[in-house]
């Protein structure tokens, strides 16, 4: 069977190449480590130039991998990796062809739960950091530990809060910050695995779209805005000096 093809531009090729070397470097001493193990299927699949090496690990991760694997990458926060791969790849107009399949990696691993845990739902685990060992972040969860409240007020132009209905598959997020000097605020509803955006700035005056996205993408898209707005409005801490005339 043919494999497929994948045309990638030059700086797209690079960057898989030096990637690619650097699994290599990492599997020969770590053979059994999951997330290079992943990666290198990630990239058997979407790289043109093939390398024996590297498919010869991807052909012992297959054979060897157990039926929990999605499970193990999502804990280790792979998906967030293959995330921020495609993202960037999309964000600099490279790797067209590639950005779908790292797309795909990444939503396949964010939807696994391990067993007992229902499907879609949003967990502790899953909670940013940044945002769980804030002061000013409330979380709150339903009794079946799926995710039920993320709010964050630091001030009026400052916040934002993230709220799930009890059955994974429906929710809203807004947030407020003040961006270019301006106040800028943003309402999202997800239902039926479509996302409604509504934006409101001084150029925006209640502009509205609609967007397809996976459920566990969406959500986990929501707590990274909040807990990059909480890691940017950090209290500001009173010098030493200030504190010993006080």
């Amino acid at each position: 069977m043919q494999q497929p093809y994948f045309a990638l531009d030059h700086q797209a090729r690079t960057q898989i190449r030096e990637t690619r070397a650097t699994l290599l470097e990492h599997l020969a001493t770590k053979p059994d480590d999951l997330t290079a193990l992943v990666m290198a299927d990630v990239l058997c699949e979407i790289d043109p130039d093939r390398d024996p090496a590297l498919a010869s690990h991807r052909a012992r991760f297959r054979a060897t991998r157990g039926a929990d694997w999605r499970v193990q990458a999502c804990e280790r926060g792979i998906h967030l990796l293959l995330f921020r791969l495609a993202h960037g790849f999309a964000e600099a107009r490279i790797g067209r062809d590639a950005v779908p399949v790292l797309e795909r990696w990444a939503v396949e691993i964010s939807e696994a739960r391990p067993s007992g845990v229902p499907a879609g739902a949003i967990t502790a685990a899953m909670i940013p950091e940044a945002l769980s060992k804030d002061p000013r972040v409330q979380i709150a969860f339903h009794p079946s530990g799926h995710l039920a409240r993320v709010a964050l007020h630091i001030d009026r132009l400052h916040e934002g809060e993230l709220e799930l209905a009890e059955q994974p598959g429906a929710g809203s997020f807004s947030i407020t910050q003040k961006l270019g000097g301006y106040g800028t605020l943003t309402r999202e509803s997800y239902a039926d695995g479509n996302v409604i955006t509504t934006l409101n700035t001084p150029w925006h005056d209640g502009e509205e779209s609609r967007s397809p996205s996976p459920w566990t993408k969406w959500v986990l898209a929501s707590l990274g805005e909040l807990a990059s707005l909480a890691e940017r409005r950090q209290p500001r801490r009173r010098s030493a000096r200030r504190r010993s005339r006080a």
